[in-house]
């Protein structure tokens, strides 16, 4: 066992941990705070926000939001797990977390108040506004170009006279949209088929993770996920049945991880995963539980199976995204090998 009573090691916890984490009684207000909300805060000590509520900090819209929310929870007794928030200040910035707020009991179960925890995801926001933006600006060149090209089309068929004139400024809008077209399918970060995030997708945001996870000393895994014998089903029961195995894998990947967690589908039958967490074990053994439940329950004619290669954030902390994908790819052919060696020697043996 660790050294130290509980309130050493509460206060070490908040002495050191890097989100923002706060008790607060009844009447919402701050009991203790960790040192990193203090400095978010702008207080010089912990001890500062004692007696506060979030109406001394923050603007009244969130601070009104945020009470309302912590007295639903009192009297509810229900948590919020990891709602997206969006905090106003005072002087006008916003800046957004991602909050989980839970009821805080006596020893007797009675309800005396809330404890909660936040995660700055400000930065991960601005991109997802900033590709937001740019999207959009892409979809209206679209728009103009095309209403352009029928325009031109019209002219030209109208008039005969002008036609190689309109046919230069036909071809060069096509080249216009064309273009446009490209980018804004180059700037899509969702697959289709499953909804997932698509290689462009996870690689922009999982970067964004590593870097965080790095800066803050937190665990975290990379996992590359292949489904088995894709172009077998593909084969047998037709590419409808191929595209419904990719959109199970999918699911069952959802249902592996939290919504916080970065799940991708890079494309063919290969999936990757960011994980905020460092046991490879556990993790592939939550990846097999929820793919046996939904093998048990689906009732189709073909069973999912997948090949799975783990990194964890410890085994080198000095590779990019990129790098740790490779690296979880190789472990994942790995298994895939020695499942074909292991039904090769099962089958010599019969």
């Amino acid at each position: 066992m660790i050294p130290g009573t509980q309130e050493d090691l509460l206060h070490a916890f908040l002495e050191h941990v890097p989100d923002g984490v706060y008790f607060k009684d009844r009447e919402s207000r701050f009991v203790r705070i960790s040192r990193a909300l203090a400095l978010r805060f702008g207080m010089n000590d912990p001890s500062e926000a004692v007696g506060k509520t979030d109406f001394d900090v923050f603007a009244p819209e969130h601070a009104q939001q945020a009470f309302e929310d912590e007295q639903t929870i009192i009297r509810s007794g229900e948590a919020v797990i990891e709602k997206e928030e969006k905090e106003t200040w005072p002087d006008g910035r916003e800046t957004w977390v991602l909050t989980t707020k839970l009821p805080m009991t006596d020893d007797k179960g009675t309800i005396i108040g809330t404890m909660g925890i936040s995660r700055d995801i400000t930065e991960r926001k601005r991109i997802e506004l900033e590709l937001h933006e740019h999207r959009l600006h892409l979809e209206e060149v679209v728009s103009r170009r095309t209403a352009e090209l029928q325009h031109a089309k019209e002219q030209l068929e109208r008039d005969i006279g002008a036609r190689k004139a309109a046919e230069q400024d036909l071809a060069q809008k096509a080249r216009e949209l064309a273009l446009a077209n490209a980018q804004l399918e180059n700037l899509s970060l969702l697959d289709d088929l499953t909804g997932l995030y698509n290689r462009k997708g996870f690689l922009a945001l999982a970067n964004h993770r590593v870097k965080l996870a790095r800066r803050n000393n937190e665990p975290f895994a990379v996992a590359f996920v292949d489904l088995d014998g894709l172009k077998q089903i593909n084969d047998t029961f037709g590419h409808h049945a191929g595209n419904q195995a990719l959109v199970d894998t999918a699911n069952v990947l959802r249902e592996s991880f939290r919504e916080s967690d970065v799940s991708a589908r890079l494309g063919g039958d290969e999936f990757a995963v960011f994980i905020a967490e460092a046991d490879d074990q556990k993790i592939r053994s939550r990846i097999l539980h929820k793919l046996a439940a939904h093998n048990h329950a689906a009732g189709r004619e073909y069973v999912l199976s997948f090949s799975v290669g783990i990194v964890a954030s410890h085994s080198d902390p000095e590779l990019e995204i990129e790098d740790l994908l490779a690296k979880a790819d190789a472990l994942m052919y790995q298994q895939k090998r020695d499942k074909r060696s292991a039904r090769s020697t099962t089958s010599v043996r019969k």
